[in-house]
């Protein structure tokens, strides 16, 4: 098994997806976090008196919450797209070595016959 320093010096694998998947995860929580920022101020608005701002903010935080995070969902996504692509770009000149004859990278995992 490799180390991660040997991992990281190395470019045979992208650390891209992972930091792709950890970023989402940050940002996700961040826009949590905001939007109950956003309800506990709306339930100060309540209480303060100002009834229309703060049953607007209650009907309007969940909906632009859910938008937001299918919207930071996407926006990974699309990072992730160019990673995935990479992989099975290599995938298929692996594949076109193998139909041309040329020498394949031997998979351990490949049953020999």
């Amino acid at each position: 098994m490799q180390s991660i320093f040997q991992r990281f010096l190395s470019f045979d694998r992208l650390i891209g997806p992972t930091l792709v998947r950890f970023v989402y995860y940050v940002g996700a929580a961040v826009i949590v976090v905001f939007a109950l920022g956003v309800l506990l101020m709306a339930v100060f608005s309540l209480a303060g008196g100002n009834l229309g701002a703060g049953a607007m903010q209650l009907l309007a935080v969940p909906a632009v919450a859910a938008v937001a995070l299918v919207y930071w969902r996407f926006l990974c996504e699309l990072f992730m797209l160019a990673f995935l692509a990479f992989d099975r770009l290599g995938e298929v000149r692996d594949l076109m070595r193998i139909a041309a004859g040329l020498d394949a990278p031997s998979d351990p995992n490949h049953p020999e016959f």
